[in-house]
Parts: C-alpha cells; structure tokens; sequence
C-alpha cells in the first residue's frame, strides 16, 4: 500500500495517553491486537472482573478497523444455506442467526457508552449490477427473512430513488444496519474498555509467545508474552490480530489476504448531495468485483473497491472512480480526491470467522472475509463470555475448529489482485 496515502478516519482524535509497555505486567488475559475483536473481548471480560492487558503492535485501530467502509452490515458475505451446507443444519443456523443479528449489539454498545462515532441506523442497499443478480437478491432476502431479519427487495425505481445510481436493476435494503466512522468507534471501545480496568500498551508489537512465565523449567503453565521492551504473564492469550499479524506467525497459511482501497472526495456541496445517496444510506454492488458509495458526516462521497493502490498519489484508482461515479452518478460533476487509503482483508477458506485453540490457553480468532464491524464486535464478546464460562464450547454459535490452510496462499493473493486490476480496466470499456 502507498504509504503517502491520507485515510480520512485517521482525523479522529486518537488517545493521547496510550504508550509502549515496558515493564512486566502479570493479567488473567492477554490480548495481542487493539482492534474490534479484541477491544470488545477486552471490554466485556473486564465487565466480568477479569484482569485484561491489550497490547497492539501500532496504533489503536491501526488495522482493518481503521481502514474500513464503516458499513454495520450483518451476517456473511455468503449465503445463509451457504453456512448450513459448510457448517452443518444445527450450526450453520446458529452461525446465520448470531451474525444476522449482529448490527443491533453494536447499536447497544454505541448508546451505553456513548461513543461518538456519526452513527447512523438508515439501513444499507445491496445494489444489483444486472438482471440476473436480481434474482441472486431475491433468493438471499428469502434466505434471510427466515431469520426474522429485516431485509426488503426493491426494484430499480425504488432503488434509483434511494440513491440516484444508475444503471443498477434494484436492490436489497437491509433495515438493520447503518453507518459509522470506523476509527472513531474502535477508538470509542479502547476508551470504555479503559475505563472498565483494561489496560492497554501500543507501539508493543508481540515478538513471540512461550509456556513457562520464569523460564525453562517453570511448571507454572503460564504464558508469556515478550515485547521489545516488556512482557506479559497471562493464563490465557487471544490472537485478534486477523490480517494484520506481521511478528507471529500463528495464522497466515489460513487466510488469503485481499486488498479493498478507498477515496474520499471533497465535501459535497447540497445540490450534489440531493443528486447522490440523498438517503444517506451505504451502499455496494454485487459485481464480482464490487464497488461500494456512501458518504461520511460532512458530506464528503467514499468510493472504494477491491484491490489496492498501488501509488503513492492513488492515479490510478481516481482515474477509475471518476469514470466510475461520472456514469452512476452523472448529476454530480467531476470530483476533487483528498483521501486515499486501502486495508487488508482475511478471507477465509469458507467465509466464515474462525475461532480455534492454537495451544492450550492460546485462542485465535480471525477470517471475518469483509464482515468486519459488526462480527468482530459480537465475536470478541462470544470469547468473553467463554472464558467467563458464561457458555461452553458446545453452545457457541461460532465454534472451535481447526481452521482449513489455504494452498498456494500468496499466489492466491496475487491472482486475485491482478484479477482485480484487470476488473478496473474493463469497466472503462463493459461499465
């Protein structure tokens, strides 16, 4: 990614008082990632009395949560028969209904510790690029309406309304989820998880993990934690680093790491927001390669797509967009770019998050495939309440396995950029 990239997330205000840990620190839970996953775990175990430490490698957010859309979607990329027929009947709707209704825990997080983070519940479209993904709409709404979500068809008028984007045939609402500046609301938990007794170190990347906290011989059975400068005596340890693990190397062969870059324009003036997104809702496509639009609490238009950057000055991703937000929408005028930024994402093997038990008291948690906001959050609580003993492992909608390794990961990942490039140079000519 071009480091000389702005993300417009990063103007919110960062906590000040957060530093690297240098000293020993003895918790009943160490957390290695100061993201979704593991602020929420952190939270809801302190919630529950548990000694916690966090210790993030960067910046809080640093990684895919403070480089995101900021859409609160729910459920899964996939179909919900999709995670039956992966999973199994009795799991595979658990797993469905867990994360359908994930959005609305979220909206409970934001209200109880007030977290200012420009959320909005307007509900979010799924805009189908041709005819035939009508029909792929249609069967994910009745899909989803068996889980008491609150989802509705919408033909092209309707959806042209919505939004003014042309050339879309309709469009699937989904009433449940809404918009959010990402970083504002994982800064927004790292300060209630603060205030709940956690603590947490940044610029502390993990260099490596051992059994044994006073060293060889120790039969103690805790782990430790070794930072450049610190370490952590833990009896358990959670791995919530998801694509963004750089110094351990617990999970890297079981996800394919893909790229989704974004702009964001200048502020819109009124008579162009009327002609763009006037519902003030997110929205993306269901191309192979999607696109997604939506616009932030000044008015500014985000677009973005899957693949990265590339350049420090983003020429070829504006290129695309101008041609891209010219024919849908045309109304607008051209737009002038002051952000540009990209995240990584971890897709797994089958879509779906994993949670497995690296080691004895090592629990990792990663592959939430660009369902990120939403499922982490209730994911990070799920493992709270499991090591609470709240729920057994038999209970847990998202259960404990043995993540599936993914062959030729790197080329994968290269094949699936290149693939992506070649989609952006194709919309010049196909749309």
């Amino acid at each position: 990614m071009a480091e000389n990239a702005r993300n417009l997330w990063h103007l919110a205000k960062p906590i000040a008082e957060l530093k690297p840990l240098c000293e020993t620190l003895y918790a009943d839970v160490a957390i290695v990632g100061a993201g979704y996953t593991g602020l929420s775990c952190a939270l809801h175990l302190a919630q529950q009395g548990v000694q916690v430490v966090v210790v993030e490698a960067q910046d809080v957010g640093y990684g895919a949560s403070g480089r995101n859309v900021g859409l609160t979607n729910a459920g899964l990329w996939i179909m919900p028969e999709d995670a039956v027929r992966s999973t199994g009947i009795g799991q595979g709707k658990r797993i469905n209904q867990f994360l359908i209704d994930s959005p609305r825990y979220v909206e409970q997080l934001i209200t109880a510790h007030k977290i200012d983070c420009d959320y909005t519940r307007n509900g979010t479209l799924q805009l189908a690029h041709n005819a035939r993904a009508m029909k792929y709409l249609s069967a994910r709404c009745g899909q989803l309406e068996v889980y008491g979500a609150d989802v509705e068809l919408l033909d092209k008028d309707a959806a042209f309304e919505l939004t003014r984007a042309e050339h879309y045939h309709g469009a699937l609402k989904d009433g449940r989820a809404g918009t959010l500046q990402p970083l504002k609301y994982c800064l927004g938990l790292a300060r209630a998880a603060l205030k709940a007794g956690v603590q947490i170190y940044n610029h502390s990347a993990v260099l490596d993990i051992e059994r044994g906290a006073a060293g060889v011989g120790d039969k103690s059975g805790k782990l430790q934690l070794k930072t450049q400068y610190g370490r952590i005596i833990a009896d358990n340890v959670i791995l919530a680093t998801n694509a963004y693990e750089e110094k351990l190397s617990h999970n890297k062969s079981l996800y394919t790491s893909l790229y989704y870059c974004q702009l964001a324009s200048e502020i819109l003036s009124e008579a162009q927001r009327e002609q763009c997104l006037p519902a003030n809702m997110g929205v993306w496509d269901s191309g192979a390669v999607m696109r997604s639009f939506r616009t932030d609490a000044e008015g500014r238009l985000l677009v973005g797509t899957v693949g990265n950057i590339h350049t420090a000055g983003a020429d070829g991703l504006k290129k695309w967009s101008r041609h891209v937000v010219g024919r849908t929408f045309s109304h607008i005028g051209e737009l002038k770019y002051e952000y540009a930024w990209a995240g990584r994402i971890a897709k797994s093997a089958n879509n779906i998050p994993q949670i497995q038990e690296v080691h004895k008291g090592v629990y990792q948690i990663m592959g939430y495939s660009g369902r990120g906001i939403a499922p982490a959050t209730v994911t990070g609580k799920l493992m709270a309440d499991y090591l609470c003993k709240n729920i057994s492992a038999d209970e847990l909608p998202l259960p404990f396995n043995v993540a599936k390794h993914i062959s030729f990961n790197r080329v994968r990942a290269a094949i699936y950029e290149i693939g992506c490039q070649l989609s952006h140079i194709s919309d010049f000519i196909v749309r």
